[in-house]
């Protein structure tokens, strides 16, 4: 698809983190799970959705074991990532959202400052 919209120089990374992504929302929690690309001249943010009511936790993983590494994956190829959990719903499980993004050119967009009043 990327390819196709003129944008090969984002295949690997692209494929990399979501298919990373996608194995992890299929492998742990029970129930369905959803990828979204969203394009935004220069970012292309893709999202993957699952019914996990917990974010991810990060941990230094062990040299001989073959998984564990999803977030600094994410940390070393992405020019920016997230995500947010709903948590439990009172009529089942809420969700659990990963994203990230890949800017095309001249890097990631600059951060967002949200002011609370």
């Amino acid at each position: 698809m990327l390819v196709a919209h003129g944008l090969p120089e984002l295949v690997g990374r692209a494929e990399l983190l979501t298919s990373e992504l996608a194995t992890n929302s299929v492998r742990y929690p029970e129930g369905s799970a959803a990828v979204r690309l969203q394009w935004s001249r220069p970012v292309l943010r893709v999202s993957v959705c699952d019914t996990s009511p917990q974010l991810p936790a990060p941990f230094v993983p062990l040299a001989d074991l073959d998984r564990g590494r999803g977030l600094l994956i994410l940390e070393v190829f992405a020019d920016r990532w997230g995500g947010c959990a709903i948590g439990e719903e009172p009529f089942g499980l809420g969700g659990t959202t990963i994203w990230f993004e890949l800017a095309v050119g001249e890097g990631p967009p600059p951060a967002v400052a949200v002011a609370v009043a």
